[in-house]
């Protein structure tokens, strides 16, 4: 029997919106073809007047739609038009998602769950090309653990593999039922790599959230089981996930800052081959616990590293660090005089990582977290010891933070609009002869806070209200999967302007229509007695 003209318009609403989910991890370009493939299908769908009474029904949907509504009212009191349409241009999203799978046919369980495998075997995808990419097996160069991420930028990507993780706990331990066992054995391999990707992901943002909702899925656990002796072996890594992260912490610190204890008139001041060392003690920078200017040769460096590396001495890495200085840290991070002797001691994979810009032998090690949380310290000490701060990640966000939080003090009452956040930017480190290079002088890094430079103090409270209350609007407050995917957002909302780039307007506004408005609730159907179910779902 051929399907009629409705039943086409779904088949393919269904499965443009696996394709989308497949894509966000992978491409750009066929996430936006698909977004404008799905608009046109609603379109052409036509039940306009059907569409409408969705919409009109839907309190949950138009508060939600209160964030795209105020980029729109923000254009009032901005000058910088261009800006404040190019900015609505790529929040979007917030307005087609939502409002194409609101007023769609609701989907069943099955529609979700094939959705967020095909989502997940994405995210699988792109993490197995980084690894092959690691691995040397693609071409091209990596210059650091941002490269990692092929397809889109490494932040929205530790973002997705964190949503993945959330899929794979769900289908293991919340909705096991219905779910096949060839999946579970899939979640099950993921839920193990997905960790272990974000270490090598050196994402500390992703790896932050990941352990915060990892804490609060095991509370939530926690309150949910009866048996005592359950209860007792749930709540030993409920509360050892904080007291670890603490130790472990303390410990990276009090590793960092413990610097070798050095007398000035014990110092060699020759090598081994005679050749005069020079010790500059008064410069306190240091590699591991070693002081980077004592035991230097360049002699003999620059004599010995000419006779090892294509790279001239006095020129730059693959990543444009000078081979000079980066050798010198390198070596220091081994604990090695900088002489002759010292560079000897070097393996090759040593020099190709020097080549490549690598300053310090712990950035080698692939596997551990410590590196990372190592040179976000080196970063906060040269910025206390008066070095530039451009190019050092944590310490640009300080002052990103700072830059958004004074601009928005000055504009309380309704913000500057949408259309003049970069323009207020740029004024602010005019202002204030910001140590930033003019390329890194960038926004807030908190979208709070830019909804609050953007639209002022009223406007961060109808953006929280519009993100918060369609999940209790909608029924969803018991969801596993809405009320994580909430979490995650607002999370990651601390430390990124999570909806200011197509991708992570794209990724917030198809995550949160699809747990928050696609799927068939039970308690929402007609006939249901007083609007209940007993059977509450999770999804």
């Amino acid at each position: 029997m051929p399907l009629t003209r409705k039943q086409i318009h779904e088949q393919v609403y269904f499965f443009t919106l696996v394709l989308i989910a497949v894509s966000l991890p992978l491409s750009i370009f066929t996430t936006s073809m698909f977004q404008l493939f799905l608009l046109l299908n609603w379109l052409v769908e036509l039940r306009y007047r059907e569409k409408w009474q969705k919409v009109v029904s839907n309190r949950a949907l138009q508060v939600f739609l209160l964030i795209f509504g105020l980029h729109l009212v923000g254009l009032l009191w901005s000058s910088d038009l261009a800006y404040a349409l190019h900015d609505i241009k790529i929040k979007l999203p917030l307005l087609a998602f939502p409002v194409i799978i609101a007023t769609s046919r609701p989907l069943s369980a099955w529609e979700v769950r094939r959705i967020l495998l095909f989502f997940s075997l994405g995210v699988l995808a792109a993490s197995m090309a980084s690894l092959f990419k690691l691995a040397g097996w693609l071409s091209g160069g990596m210059e650091g653990y941002r490269d990692l991420s092929l397809f889109i930028s490494h932040i929205r990507f530790s973002l997705m593999v964190v949503l993945a993780l959330l899929v794979s706990v769900y289908f293991l331990f919340i909705k096991r039922e219905g779910t096949p066992v060839a999946e579970k054995a899939y979640y099950a391999a993921v839920l193990i790599w997905f960790p272990v990707f974000l270490v090598l992901l050196k994402s500390l943002s992703g790896i932050f959230i990941a352990g915060l909702l990892a804490f609060f899925v095991l509370l939530r656990a926690l309150f949910e089981i009866r048996d005592p002796v359950i209860r007792f072996m749930v709540l030993v890594p409920v509360l050892m996930i904080p007291l670890f992260t603490i130790l472990y912490l303390s410990h990276s610190i009090e590793r960092f800052y413990r610097i070798e204890q050095v007398d000035e008139e014990q110092l060699d001041r020759y090598t081994a081959e005679g050749n005069p060392y020079k010790h500059r003690p008064w410069y306190k920078e240091a590699e591991n616990g070693h002081y980077t200017w004592l035991y230097v040769c360049e002699e003999e460096l620059e004599r010995e590293w000419n006779k090892v590396s294509s790279f001239d001495y006095h020129g730059h890495t693959s990543n444009d660090r000078s081979v000079r200085v980066t050798l010198i840290r390198f070596l220091t991070s081994r604990g090695l005089r900088k002489d002759a002797n010292g560079l000897r001691q070097l393996t090759a994979a040593e020099i190709e990582a020097i080549e490549q810009g690598t300053t310090n032998h712990l950035f080698m090690k692939r596997f551990r977290l410590y590196p990372r949380i190592y040179e976000v310290l080196w970063e906060i000490d040269r910025y206390q010891r008066g070095y530039a701060p451009s190019e050092k990640s944590v310490v640009q966000r300080y002052l990103y933070l700072q830059a958004g939080w004074s601009i928005a003090t000055d504009h309380l009452l309704l913000g500057v609009g949408n259309g003049d956040v970069k323009q207020e930017f740029k004024d602010y480190y005019d202002a204030v002869n910001s140590p930033l290079e003019p390329r890194w002088r960038l926004r807030a890094h908190n979208q709070f806070l830019t909804f609050m430079i953007s639209f002022g103090v009223p406007g961060l409270l109808i953006f929280l209200v519009a993100l918060v209350a369609p999940l209790f609007l909608a029924g969803r407050q018991r969801s596993f999967l809405a009320t994580g995917f909430l979490l995650l957002l607002m999370l990651s909302m601390l430390s990124e302007d999570t909806l200011e780039t197509a991708t992570g307007a794209g990724f917030s506004a198809f995550f949160y229509a699809i747990f928050v408005f696609g799927p068939d609730f039970p308690w929402l159907r007609p006939g249901t007695k007083n609007g209940k179910t007993n059977t509450i779902p999770h999804a």
